[in-house]
């Protein structure tokens, strides 16, 4: 079934990309509410048959150039190693060559890359990094590292896909200004959306082809923004259903705790600890360490909801771990605002004071100018809070 025009021209505009020899670089602009829309369009091309090119995503955090450099080939390594008994296979040898001891910063990330794709048959396409960073503390040092990459590259094949802020783009002067980077704007207003997403799912029925779960899974984050939960839970949980039939751990832990947010928006906490449980599970037996965090931190707000203080408590608290380990301040701050609420409604003045003013600190540890808004607003929050809380006690 083919995409209709909104969906056909974004893939078209990425497969052009990733198929001329001449570019190296696609900013992709697109709005928050769409970001995950994008995504999960770039995820199910990936698991199409007859897509022949590479994905590898990358979410890490950015502090500094020589240690996302680090991260970068970090990925790269984690990918050959999963897929090294088939790359042995078809005779291509995924080891890492001797280093150069003179190689400093980006070079040991690019050479490495460089060799890769280099060794890989003419039948096969493009190694694209697909970047997007949870956070940016140094803007400046990641306009560098992304400039690095579009003049630095020579290898026709090694491609690196950024996603940017459509409304507050980084890239703007790097797009304008370098003929191997191209530009595409991923937007289309949620209404014309949802019609379109719509049209695309009365027509494919109950198709399991990669294409058929790539657009009930845009249609599901589509139908969640809009908050037609009903939609957006049928929806979830056929692709639960999906991924449980035949899909890795991974699959199954974001089905699971995509589905989760749905019955806890739509005020379902029950069914949302349960599901959310089964991909705190998951993460766990397989250490999938992102999601990790996500999970117990809703898994802790859900029994919350249901007044299970003790496993609550639980939940955020091994979420507020991973969160801390992955130097995730914005996400170490919302689960200690919640474990806060909980010691308030105990009667636990005390803590719930001692916790947000640690959530606070949080806060003003985000030195990321891009995240100020983020800053402020939980600074905003916690601050009313306490002083709602010191009003109650002196009542």
């Amino acid at each position: 079934m083919p995409l209709s025009a909104f969906f056909e021209d974004q893939v078209d505009e990425i497969r052009g990309f990733l198929e001329d020899p001449g570019r190296v670089l696609q900013i992709i602009q697109v709005d928050s509410e769409l970001r995950v829309i994008l995504l999960k369009m770039l995820a199910g091309l990936d698991e199409e048959d007859e897509f022949p090119h590479l994905l590898i995503g990358h979410d890490g955090r950015f502090s500094d150039p020589v240690q996302w450099f680090a991260d970068l080939q970090n990925a790269l390594e984690a990918e050959l190693s999963r897929h090294a008994t088939d790359l042995t296979a078809v005779g291509i040898d995924a080891a890492d060559p001797a280093k150069d001891p003179s190689h400093r910063g980006p070079w040991p990330f690019l050479l490495r890359a460089e060799h890769f794709v280099d060794s890989l048959p003419d039948s096969t396409g493009s190694l694209a990094f697909v970047i997007e960073p949870e956070q940016v503390d140094d803007p400046a040092g990641f306009v560098r590292s992304i400039e690095f990459l579009s003049e630095k590259v020579r290898c026709r094949w090694l491609k690196f896909i950024v996603l940017d802020e459509r409304l507050a783009p980084r890239l703007t002067e790097l797009a304008s200004s370098h003929e191997r980077v191209g530009v595409q704007t991923f937007w289309c207003s949620p209404q014309e959306l949802q019609t379109r997403l719509d049209a695309m799912l009365a027509v494919q029925g109950t198709s399991a082809s990669p294409e058929a779960r790539r657009v009930r899974s845009m249609a599901a984050a589509a139908a969640f923004a809009n908050k037609d939960y009903p939609k957006a839970l049928a929806l979830q949980q056929g692709l639960l259903n999906d991924a449980h039939a035949g899909g890795t751990p991974a699959e199954q832990a974001m089905a699971a705790y995509g589905l989760g947010n749905t019955l806890l928006a739509a005020g379902q906490a029950e069914a949302a600890a349960e599901t959310f449980m089964q991909a705190c599970q998951l993460c766990s037996a397989h250490d999938l360490n992102e999601l990790a965090p996500m999970a117990y931190t809703n898994l802790g707000v859900s029994l919350h909801r249901l007044g299970d203080f003790d496993q609550a408590f639980t939940a955020l608290r091994v979420g507020s771990t991973f969160y801390r380990a992955q130097g995730n301040l914005p996400g170490e701050a919302f689960v200690c605002d919640n474990l806060a609420l909980i010691y308030q409604e105990l009667g636990r003045a005390a803590d719930a004071e001692k916790v947000w003013r640690y959530a606070l600190g949080r806060y003003e540890g985000i030195t990321n100018p891009a995240m100020a808004d983020v800053r402020e607003a939980g600074k905003a929050d916690v601050l009313a809070k306490l002083e709602r809380l010191g009003a109650d006690s002196a009542t």
